[in-house]
């Protein structure tokens, strides 16, 4: 298990000393899914036993940006991503936390930072750069989503959080429900226990399950935009907060430690994710990642 634990932590090590493009953070690994049919969102993580425990971040990776430390047992995360090749080429997301408050009171999607939710921050295309969302521009560049469990009817679980900085609706066109309906693009599957827990509630658990496509170029819409093909060996830019709003006063926001909350709109500063070949065994994860790692070295050492 040690082993398995100092994988990720070496093979930053030896990929720290590389020139990547547009990098400035760390190098963690992304596995592949390996029946990509047997996924099913639903917010449950009983279908993810097919990838090691390595994988996951933990409360231990991260460091609150508000630099309030509260304890584990106030607030305690994990979650871990994946991704499947053409034909459905997606990435997957889980995450759970174990929470002594629960909160959901913000009925507007443009402060669901203020109760218990995730920011996720994705640069398919690892080309870094702004992404705030105040301009086609930035919102061409990255992607930033918001997802919170129950939200108010007709909202999405996964929202387009540069709608904060843009007046253009148009733009959730990739979350899982548009206008009221289902797109393809996204779904997503959340829990909660005990199952009638409501704001305030204490000792709360909540999960979010998460299959969605990536863009190298977001538009206005799937027909104007530039899908991204997910294959082995590439780098992708990904980040996660994730927000404890345990009063009204004040929430604590959780990132991976040694990244930057600024790359929340930079791309330049996401933690660089290197895609691995799907394994039918779990225990084939260590093999498959040294082998990748060894061919990495070797093809820029030439």
């Amino acid at each position: 298990m040690k082993d398995k634990i100092l994988l990720p932590i070496l093979a930053s090590a030896l990929l720290a000393t590389l020139p990547l493009e547009a990098h400035n953070g760390l190098e963690l690994f992304l596995p592949g899914v390996p029946s990509p049919g047997d996924m099913i969102m639903d917010g449950n993580n009983d279908d993810w036993g097919w990838m090691d425990d390595s994988f996951y971040v933990t409360s231990d990776q991260q460091y609150d940006t508000q630099e309030r430390n509260p304890t584990r047992d106030d607030y305690d995360t994990l979650y871990g991503f994946a991704w499947s090749a053409p034909p459905e080429n997606m990435l997957y997301f889980f995450f759970r936390a174990q929470d002594d408050t629960l909160r959901l009171l913000e009925e507007d999607p443009k402060r669901w930072w203020a109760d218990d939710a995730l920011q996720l921050n994705i640069d398919a295309d690892h080309s870094g750069g702004g992404f705030l969302g105040e301009n086609m521009e930035e919102i061409n560049n990255a992607q930033r989503y918001h997802l919170r469990i129950r939200p108010p009817s007709g909202e999405p679980v996964f929202w387009n959080a540069q709608l904060e900085y843009i007046d253009l609706p148009e733009i959730g066109w990739s979350s899982e429900l548009y206008e009221g309906a289902p797109t393809g693009w996204s779904e997503v599957g959340w829990t909660v226990n005990p199952p009638d827990a409501e704001n305030f509630s204490t000792n709360v658990t909540w999960t979010i399950e998460l299959r969605t496509a990536l863009w190298d170029i977001y538009d206005l819409s799937a027909e104007t935009s530039t899908r991204h093909n997910n294959e082995a060996g590439q780098i992708i830019h990904l980040t996660v907060v994730s927000f404890d709003g345990d009063t009204e006063s004040y929430n604590h926001e959780f990132a991976l430690n040694e990244t930057s909350p600024l790359s929340a709109v930079d791309a330049n500063l996401m933690v660089d994710y290197f895609l691995l070949e799907a394994e039918d065994a779990p225990t084939a994860a260590e093999e498959n990642s040294w082998g990748w790692i060894k061919s990495h070295l070797d093809a820029q050492l030439r």
